[in-house]
Order: C-alpha cells, then sequence, then structure tokens
C-alpha cells in the first residue's frame, strides 16, 4: 500500500461530512475526475483490459471463446503476447544491469571545480541509493512491463519520511543544585528517510486526454493520482506530521469509510485474474478496510497548485504550491512521469506492444482452435443416432476404448461420422501467422526460423534474423529510456539534492568519490550538491547481445587508438573519440578517460621520447666507433716501438761482430792490424753515424705519419 509522505500546509479540524462539498478545489477535482474517467473508459478501458487479458493468456471478455457454446469446443489461447513480453524483459534486464553503474552523472561544465565535485559526489549517492535502497530492477522491468501491457508507464517520485517520538535518558543540568543530572525526555526517531519511485496502473492515474502526446505529464493541466490507503494510514496522517510540519484534515471514520476502494473494478479484477477486487474486501472492525485517497495537482495561471482529497468529496489538506508540497519539484515539473515503449505520434495513449499483434494473436488462436476440433473429431468421430432407436447414448459419448454400445439395428440405428485428417496448410498458415507477428514485435522464435527456409540454412542468415529482431527490441528499450527512465533518475538527483540529510550515506559517497584526497574537502555541503550536472543512462543501441557490444567497444577502442597514435596536427581528439564510440553504441565514453590527461599531448611526449632515445642510441655507436679507432691507432704505434727495438738489437750485434773480427785480424798480425786500424777505426765511425743518421729519419716520419693519422681521425 503506497502511504503519501507529503501532506497538508495548515492542519485544520473537518469533523463534517459536507464540510468540502462547496469548496472551489472539491469541484475543480471533481470536474478533472468526471471528465477523464469517462474519456477513458468510453474510449480505453475495453482495450487495456483486453490487453492485460491476454498478457494473462486469456481470451478477451467479448471473445467467442467465452460463451456457453464453444464450452466443449477447443478454447485453447497461445501465449504469444505474454513470451514476446517476457522475451523483452529478458532483453532489457541484460541491457540495464550488465553495467556495474546505471548511471553516470558529470559536470556540464569541465573547468568548474565545483561542479566536478558535485558529479563525482551524486554519482555514488544516486549508486548507493539504487542498488540500496531502492528496488531498481522490480522497478524498472515493472515500468517496462506496464509499458508492453497497457502502453503506459507511470511513476510517481516522492521521498518517505516517517518518524516517532520515544523517551530517552538524556544528560541535563538540575537548575536548583546546578548538578548534572539525567532526563528522561521524548526525541524524534526516524523510522524512514529515502527515495522511493512508486509504480501507478494506469487505472489509477487522471489526465486531460488533450494533453501533449510526448509529455503528458507536464503538458496536462490536471494531474490526478488515485491512491488506496489503509484506513489506519489515513487516521495516522490526520495525527502525525510530516517532515515538514503538516497534518491532513481530521474526517470522521464514517466518512472515511465512505470513500471504499469500488469492489467492482474491472481493470482490477482484469489485471488480478481475479473474480473480486482484493482492494475491496471489507473487514469487521474496518481498520484495514481499503480507501481511496486522490492527490491532485491542478494548474492555475502559471502556478499549479497541489492537495489531497478524498476521493473527490472532502479535502485532506489545504492547496499549496507545487514546489513547496514537493522540494524537487522547484521547476514546476510535477513529481509525475508517464512514458511508452511504442512510438506514437500524437497519441497521448499509445497502442501497446500487445496491442499491436492483437488481432495476429486471435488468429493463431483460431488456426491452433481449429485444428485442435478437427484432430479431436478424427481421434473421436461423431455418430448418427436414429431418432426413437433404442441405443445406449451415454456409451457412445463415454467413446470408452473395447467398450460395449448395445443396439437394436447396427445398419440403421447408428452411423458414424467420418473427418478428413489436418491438411498442411493448416500448419503453414500458423507458421506464416506466427512469422508476421514475431516479425511485428521484434520476437526471434523458432516459428521465425521456420518461415525463413533459404536464411536459416546458414550461420549468417540466423545471425541476419536476429540482428533484426535485436534491433526493433533496442528500439523499444531505447523509446522507454527517454520517456520515463531519464526523467525518472533526473527527478531523483533532484531529490537527493533537496531531501538528502543522511550523515552515513554522505560520508560514504565522499569516500567513495576521495574527495578529501583530491579536493581536500571533509565535509559535504548542500552546495556540493544542487551544482548543475549531467545524467546519461548507461543503456546504447546494441546493449542486448553482449559479445558483440565488447566486438564493437574493442573495435572503437583499437580505431581510437590509432587515430592518436597517428599524430595529425590538426586532429580534434575529443571529438573524434566521441564520434567513434558513439557510432559504436556507446554515447557516454567519457567515463572510459581521464579527463585531467591530454591525448594529443601525451601523443607528442611519446613521440619526443622516442626520438631523444634513438639520438642517444646513435650518440652511443658513434662513441663506440670513435673507441675502436683509437684502439686501432693504439694497436700502429705500438707495432711501431717494436720494430724500434728491433733495429736497435739489430745494430748492437753488428758493432760486436766488427769488433770480433778486428781482434781476430790483430791476433795474426799485429803489424797488419796497427796499419789498418786507423782506416778501419774511421770507417766504422762513418758508418756508424749514417745508420744513427738513417735511424733518426725513420722515427721521425713514423711520428709524423701517426700525427696526421690521429688528427684526421679527431676531425
Amino acid at each position: 500500500m503506497f502511504n503519501p509522505s507529503t501532506g497538508a500546509q495548515t492542519p485544520n479540524d473537518q469533523v463534517g461530512a459536507g464540510a468540502g462539498e462547496t469548496n472551489e478545489w472539491i469541484k475543480l477535482a471533481r470536474d478533472a475526475d468526471e471528465r477523464s474517467t469517462t474519456y477513458f473508459d468510453n474510449n480505453y478501458r475495453k482495450r487495456w483490459e483486453d490487453d492485460l487479458r491476454m498478457f494473462q493468456s486469456k481470451h478477451p471478455r467479448d471473445s467467442k471463446y467465452n460463451a456457453d457454446s464453444y464450452k466443449y469446443r477447443s478454447r485453447i489461447f497461445r501465449p504469444k503476447s505474454r513470451s514476446v513480453v517476457r522475451k523483452n524483459e529478458a532483453t532489457a534486464a541484460l541491457a540495464f544491469f550488465s553495467n556495474p553503474d546505471v548511471l553516470s552523472i558529470e559536470a556540464e561544465n569541465d573547468d568548474n571545480i565545483q561542479q566536478i565535485i558535485s558529479a563525482e559526489l551524486m554519482q555514488h549517492i544516486m549508486n548507493y541509493r539504487l542498488t540500496k535502497t531502492i528496488p531498481w530492477f522490480l522497478t524498472v522491468l515493472g515500468g517496462y512491463q506496464d509499458a508492453m501491457t497497457v502502453g503506459l508507464v507511470c511513476s510517481m517520485q516522492v521521498w518517505r519520511y516517517q518518524q516517532t517520538m520515544e523517551k530517552k535518558m538524556v544528560q541535563g543540568v538540575d537548575p536548583e543544585t546546578m548538578q548534572p543530572v539525567e532526563i528522561e525526555m521524548e526525541v524524534p526517531k526516524v523510522i524512514e528517510d529515502r527515495p522511493d519511485v512508486m509504480l501507478i496502473p494506469i487505472e489509477n492515474i487522471r489526465f486531460d486526454p488533450a494533453s501533449h502526446w510526448y509529455d503528458v505529464a507536464a503538458t496536462s493541466p490536471y494531474l490526478i493520482i488515485q491512491i488506496p490507503m489503509y484506513v489506519n494510514d489515513v487516521l495516522e496522517k490526520m495525527d502525525t506530521e510530516d517532515k515538514q510540519g503538516n497534518k491532513w484534515k481530521r474526517l470522521k471514520k464514517e466518512v472515511i469509510l465512505k470513500a471504499r476502494v469500488d469492489a467492482d473494478n474491472s481493470m482490477r479484477q482484469a489485471r488480478s485474474d481475479n473474480s473480486e477486487n482484493e482492494q475491496g474486501v471489507t473487514s469487521e472492525f474496518n481498520e484495514f478496510d481499503v480507501v481511496m485517497t486522490h492527490l491532485n495537482l491542478i494548474k492555475r495561471g502559471d502556478t499549479t497548485w497541489a492537495y489531497y482529497t478524498l476521493k473527490s468529496t472532502n479535502m485532506l489538506s489545504e492547496p499549496m504550491p507545487l514546489e513547496e508540497m514537493f522540494l524537487h519539484c522547484k521547476d514546476g515539473r510535477p513529481p509525475i512521469q508517464i512514458g511508452f515503449c511504442v512510438l506514437e505520434t500524437h497519441k497521448p495513449v499509445p497502442t501497446s506492444l500487445i496491442g499491436l499483434g492483437k488481432e495476429l494473436q486471435k488468429e493463431a488462436n483460431e488456426i491452433v482452435n481449429q485444428r485442435l476440433d478437427n484432430v479431436k473429431y478424427v481421434l473421436n468421430k461423431r455418430s448418427l443416432v436414429r431418432r426413437g432407436a433404442n441405443v445406449d447414448v451415454d456409451s457412445l459419448l463415454r467413446n470408452v476404448p473395447g467398450g460395449i454400445t448395445m443396439v437394436n439395428d447396427v445398419e440403421k440405428d447408428i452411423r458414424e461420422v467420418n473427418w478428413q485428417d489436418v491438411t498442411s496448410s493448416s500448419y503453414q498458415e500458423q507458421n506464416l501467422v506466427n512469422g508476421d507477428f514475431d516479425e511485428l514485435a521484434g520476437n526471434f522464435a523458432q516459428s521465425s526460423v521456420d518461415s525463413n527456409r533459404r536464411l536459416n540454412e546458414t550461420v549468417g542468415g540466423m545471425k541476419l534474423m536476429a540482428q533484426g529482431a535485436n534491433t526493433i527490441t533496442e528500439y523499444s528499450i531505447r523509446v522507454f529510456v527517454e520517456t520515463w527512465v531519464q526523467p525518472v533518475l533526473r527527478q531523483l538527483i533532484k531529490m537527493e539534492a533537496a531531501y538528502e540529510t543522511d550523515a552515513v550515506i554522505l560520508a560514504l559517497a565522499a569516500s567513495k568519490a576521495k574527495l578529501f584526497p583530491k579536493y581536500g574537502i571533509s565535509e559535504v555541503t548542500d552546495a556540493m550538491l544542487n551544482a548543475d550536472l549531467t545524467m546519461t543512462v548507461n543503456v546504447g543501441m546494441g546493449a542486448t547481445d553482449p559479445d558483440a557490444r565488447l566486438q564493437r567497444f574493442t573495435h572503437a577502442t583499437q580505431l581510437y587508438t590509432a587515430v592518436v597514435q597517428s599524430g595529425l596536427p590538426d586532429a580534434d581528439i575529443p571529438e573524434f573519440r566521441k564520434q567513434i564510440y558513439g557510432l559504436s553504441g556507446f554515447p557516454n565514453a567519457l567515463k572510459f578517460f581521464d579527463q585531467k590527461v591530454n591525448p594529443a599531448l601525451e601523443a607528442a611526449k611519446k613521440v619526443a621520447a622516442e626520438a631523444e632515445q634513438k639520438a642517444k642510441d646513435m650518440i652511443e655507436q658513434q662513441k663506440f666507433q670513435l673507441l675502436e679507432r683509437e684502439r686501432k691507432l693504439d694497436a700502429r704505434e705500438q707495432k711501431i716501438r717494436l720494430d724500434e727495438a728491433e733495429a736497435q738489437n739489430s745494430i748492437g750485434a753488428g758493432v760486436q761482430k766488427a769488433h770480433a773480427d778486428f781482434m781476430l785480424a790483430q791476433n795474426e798480425s799485429a803489424n797488419q792490424m796497427r796499419i789498418e786500424s786507423v782506416e778501419s777505426a774511421h770507417r766504422m765511425a762513418m758508418e756508424e753515424e749514417e745508420l744513427r743518421q738513417q735511424l733518426r729519419l725513420d722515427r721521425e716520419a713514423a711520428a709524423e705519419k701517426l700525427l696526421l693519422e690521429r688528427q684526421e681521425s679527431h676531425n
């Protein structure tokens, strides 16, 4: 049961039953309710009931299969409508919840540090709320189911707040002794303090039929939300204050009970598949009876007024501007969002997905029931019995295998009627109807394969059929996201900025956002939550096939890397990134990159580093070549020194030999030696001088040659 968290502006005691009959606001609410209810009952109620029954695999109420004449005929309902809805729900679950982050929040101005801080903080707050306190999985899939079954999904975004008073011992001071003492006081205890997204059934909302087709909630001059509540909850709202200090007007219990929910609500019966409306059940003490309250949003001039009524008979709260009752509606937009998944222009109430295939569903049922009747006639043949004949008719009706039927005249009293077996044309027609239904609804099933024989013979053909079905499903999901999911999440962000006071959640979000290490912020303020932000739901085209999505992401990354590494001087890298990832089905690719890094600058730095390394390698190579040359020159110089030493050794050996010959000749002939001694000494001196001169010239020539070679190597 929905228990609204906001109430009236001014408490007031209203005890009489007819105190609100002459009230102008009651008249406005009653007129709007009757106007819209009459129009919807005359134009849409039967269609909605039929769609709900087909979703439950039941024939419409006025179908011939519900007549007594078809009581013993085949009345099977082929669950084509239910199967396509379940398939789309599974696809939506895969598309919405395969990403760990439900949404991405960014600053509108990347140069504004306040907006950047707010975006990071709000990102973690929303992820916490959508995973911990809001049943987002059931809410999204339930809303998508509403859009597929009745054509519209409606939700109300409110902040639930409830507190109670409890007695607690607190430290105080005795006024007489001025000594600290413990005092028992009543202090508020918060029971509930969280945002909520409530799906509202289509039969419980009223809007003007002439409102704009793509934004009914914002363009309708009035909105009425019918809210079923237990009687005890209504009485509690009259006794307790909400977060803003407001209470509902007080009414007598017998007045409240006059607003019981209608027990014969055909929409509730069609939805719940019961013959009795569960909200119309009464009890002995009436505490658990369900009554209908209305939240009325009426536009008068430039102001939208909000107030609660008991049905359209009694005021429960005083009218107050919308932005005062709902603090997150300061832009004038109501806390109501109405969306759809089937796009039909200029129709405030579009056809549902089930309604699109309604006639094909009927034909599929007709074919299968006729074929089953035919099969039953073939297997259990009809008999013709002569009127007045003494025949055991009960035995014929039982038609027990091996049984005996008593007759007087076998030839005249009874005759069996033969029926032809089912022809193949009935199966072919069934495949054609199935193919048309699957093509219209975007359902890839076995019937689609059977009706496309050429394509189903190859793997590529199967992929083409699956791709076509996935494209239609993704299109429906995208329409649903644009008309309902994104507006609802935007209102949740506004509610967080307006109502969030949970210190634990704020501290946890600040810790995950690393506000203190990054920006030196240790405390979250209201200004951080109220910055202008941009929100994107992490669902793109192609999100229904994870393998294909991963391939597209990998391919986009490779293309982007090639563009960055190309080093084009006039390339706008962020724009390239936006286009490449956007065309691949990832419109919000900024979350994959560090915005503080300039890709072009990093690429230039990388090129410069590579050039510097190449230069270092060339210098080292040249150093090695110079060292090699010096090593070779040192080897040549060493060789020259060795040659010089050998030459000196050879000269010394020649002198010694000449001296030995001279002494020998002197011993043989002293006289001859004396004569020749002077000549020999003079000759040897001349020869020694010539040898020394020649050696000096050779050394000088070698030194000049070595010097020239070194100069050439240095140059």
